[in-house]
Order: C-alpha cells, then structure tokens, then sequence
C-alpha cells in the first residue's frame, strides 16, 4: 500500500493545499483514509517533527505513550501501534489501530513532501507496508 502527497488546483487555477492520500483507496480498509491521512493532512511541518521526535522517545523507551488529537478523532502512540478513537456516535467511523511503523512512514513521507517545491508538479509516493490488494 502506498501514499501519495501532492498540490492541487483550486477552480480558479490556483495551487491549493498539499494533501497525502491512498493510492487506489477503494481497494483498502477505509480507515487508512479515515483517519491516517486525516492525521498526516493536519499536520504542520512542526507538528510532524515534534511526533517524530516523541516517537523516537517511545521506541527507546524515554516514554511510554502519546495522545494527540485533530478536530474530530483522538491517537494513541504506543510501542507497536497508534490507536485512532473518535470522538463521536457514528457508524462510518470505528476505533481503528495501525502499525507504528506504518504512521512513522506516513509522518517521514509528509515531512519529505513539505520540504519540496510547493508546485503542481511536486508529488511523492511512501510505501506505507506490504499490502496488496
């Protein structure tokens, strides 16, 4: 499974946002979408250094976990997983987990993304894991 981050035109032909998604989504579980690339989207540059550096923490066990949040779900990083909760009643959204090694590449491949031009033709795709569908 793989991620790709990219610009896009607004309707006016201006470049608009930076935005990671799945590639060929529909072919995995949707909360990839839900809530991964939701996380990744709402990151700011800070934001992704910060979660890099605390989950270097976590891994050489300085600390045990991190909670965060973005507007409408909370995450848990732990040793092995990131758990995503969300904060309301809804049968679209599930708590869902994902590897941490599969957040750390989505963090690593934003964070790569940002620091290119910030241009149409700028675009990146991570190899979050080993999924195939």
């Amino acid at each position: 499974m793989k991620m790709k981050c990219y610009y896009d035109l607004d309707e006016y032909g201006k470049l608009w946002g930076g935005y990671c998604s799945i590639v060929d989504a529909e072919r995995y579980d949707k909360y990839y979408s839900l809530y991964l690339m939701n996380t990744i989207n709402a990151a700011t540059k800070e934001g992704v250094e910060k979660t890099i550096e605390t989950i270097r923490q976590i891994e050489n066990g300085e600390i045990e976990s991190f909670d965060d949040a973005i507007e409408i779900f909370e995450f848990l990083i732990t040793k092995d997983k990131v758990h995503f909760e969300y904060f309301w009643e809804s049968d679209d959204w599930k708590d869902w987990d994902c590897e941490l090694e599969e957040f750390k590449r989505a963090l690593v491949g934003w964070r790569k993304f940002l620091e290119m031009p910030r241009d149409i033709n700028s675009y990146l795709e991570v190899k979050l894991n080993d999924i195939e569908k």
